[in-house]
């Protein structure tokens, strides 16, 4: 299978946010993803998306928000982008610990928790959300199914012509 870019772009507004389920939806359905792992993928990115229109970007449609996503040997990686100013990722407040407004810091938290692994590009006022699973290969995939296709056509025949 021949590597696809995915990349979406989109407005800083919440109407905009079925355009990253269908941009989840393709690349679940091009890396075989099991609807568990689809549902954590779709919940962060989600929220990783509303963080940047509503924090990042200030909700101001004319600023863009970049979804970008790769297959890596370690899993499966979305960048976040927003033009926002950044922040600092080691200052969000824990929202499980008592005394922290509860407020504050749940965003994050669900992320570090649906995803495997959380990564901040403070250079790129952008973060980076790994899953560590591996998905078939579509290409693999169809090959083994073109296999069974041949092999059962062959069986086919030589039953035709034995008859």
């Amino acid at each position: 299978m021949a590597i696809k870019n995915y990349k979406l772009k989109i407005s800083s507004s919440k109407d905009e946010l079925f355009k990253l389920q269908r941009f989840i939806e393709e690349i679940g359905d091009d890396y075989n993803i099991n609807n568990n792992y689809f549902g954590n993928i779709l919940i962060t990115l989600n929220e990783a998306v509303e963080n940047a229109i509503e924090h990042g970007n200030k909700n101001d449609i004319n600023k863009k928000i970049i979804i970008e996503f790769s297959s890596k040997d370690e899993g499966l990686s979305f960048i976040i982008k927003d033009e926002g100013e950044g922040f600092n990722f080691n200052e969000i407040p824990d929202p499980t610990i008592e005394e922290n407004d509860e407020q504050k810091g749940r965003g994050i938290f669900l992320m570090k928790n649906l995803s495997d692994e959380i990564l901040y590009h403070p250079e790129k006022t952008a973060i980076e959300l790994i899953f560590k699973i591996s998905s078939i290969n579509k290409e693999l995939s169809n090959y083994r199914a073109q296999l069974l296709n041949n092999y059962k056509s062959e069986t086919i025949n030589k039953e035709n012509k034995a008859h």
